[in-house]
């Protein structure tokens, strides 16, 4: 009897020890899913692109095809894509380990960048309204213009529909396209039907987004009167 109970322990001891391995081993994998963060981004062509590193980090830069383009270490720094597409950098953080310590990752793991064939670029010095917005007052009816210039690779029209949005302390100001616009390579000018109100004494920023709806914003650098 003494001798069964004993290999009936053993047993369930080395149940106990699978269950527990097999729980360790999804523990990690958990763990290292989870570190496997992705972001992705989209950029215009021919437009400087940049993402801040530690100098500890490295990076390879790749094509949709998987061919390595470039590698570093540090920052990536004012990278220019001349060539629309889809492009991957992985990053590979290397931890200092400290016992004791819980580390996690700073950056994400792979950057999915996407490179628009379009290219759209806010003038503002040519920004203006057709009368000031005026604190604690609706703002309908005031139009914002504003000019951009537009190319294409394929030296191609397209047609802009996004509205604007603004940032700000109690401010809920906002602004659809007065016409449907037809954007042509050269410079274009948008405008914007406002409404919405604004709160007197604070700063406001508008939001516009590019083709790529990509956001390129603005900031008054009156406080609204």
């Amino acid at each position: 009897m003494k001798k069964w109970y004993s290999n009936l322990t053993v047993g369930k001891l080395q149940l106990f020890a699978l269950l527990f391995t097999a729980n360790l081993l999804l523990a990690q994998e958990n763990l290292k899913q989870e570190k496997e963060t992705v972001e992705d981004v989209t950029i215009s062509y021919n437009t400087p692109f940049s993402y801040l590193f530690n100098p500890e980090v490295s990076w390879e830069l790749a094509n949709s095809n998987g061919e390595l383009i470039s590698s570093g270490k540090g920052d990536f720094a004012d990278k220019i894509f001349d060539v629309p597409g889809s492009y991957i950098l992985s990053v590979h953080e290397n931890h200092v380990h400290t016992q004791g310590s819980c580390e996690h990752a700073q950056y994400p793991s792979k950057l999915n960048i996407t490179v628009s064939d379009t290219k759209m670029q806010f003038d503002w010095s040519t920004l203006k309204f057709s009368k000031n917005i005026k604190g604690g007052q609706s703002a309908k009816g005031i139009v914002v213009t504003v000019n951009v210039h537009y190319s294409s690779v394929k030296n191609e029209n397209a047609v802009y529909e996004y509205g604007l949005k603004t940032a700000g302390v109690n401010t809920s100001v906002f602004g659809t396209l007065k016409n449907k616009t037809i954007l042509k390579p050269g410079v274009n000018t948008l405008a914007f039907l406002l409404d919405g109100v604004a709160e007197k004494g604070n700063y406001m920023m508008l939001d516009f987004k590019d083709m790529n709806g990509q956001v390129q914003s603005y900031s008054l650098t009156q406080k609204i009167q």
